[in-house]
């Protein structure tokens, strides 16, 4: 829990590293396009690879393309997890299933404004939480 119930936001110096994982070259070019428009800095790169340039490119967000098969796309999150907790993971798909799944996922040609909404809300979200001996 945040001190005082309330999460604080981080002021960013530098813009987002966004990295788009996929094998759909039209999403990728349109989506690269208009988030640099947005001010992200944008890379792209295969799911094979997409483990590797995340921790290469430093990414705070991973867009991962995962209508293929979803058990390689959560292998694949977890590996980015593994090389850089930090990253976070978004999963783009067609369509939506039902039910619990564990991982973000949105829809890959969804608004720009939702896809914008949640890169910002999965890197403004800071926990301050109390040192563990009482100290400030």
């Amino acid at each position: 829990m945040a001190i005082g119930g309330q999460t604080g936001s981080v002021t960013r110096f530098q813009p987002l590293r966004v990295l788009l994982a996929g094998r759909d070259r039209r999403y990728i070019r349109v989506t690269s396009f208009l988030l640099e428009q947005r001010g992200y800095v944008v890379r792209s790169a295969t799911p094979d690879e997409a483990a590797d340039a995340s921790k290469r490119h430093r990414a705070d967000v991973v867009l991962l393309e995962g209508d293929r098969l979803r058990t390689d796309a959560a292998r694949c999150a977890a590996a980015i997890g593994a090389l850089n907790p930090n990253t976070r993971v978004i999963l783009m798909v067609d369509t939506i299933p039902p039910g619990p799944v564990g991982m973000t996922m949105l829809l890959k040609w969804a608004e720009l404004d939702d896809l914008v909404d949640e890169i910002e809300a999965r890197t403004h979200e800071v926990d301050i939480l109390p040192a563990e001996d009482g100290a400030a």
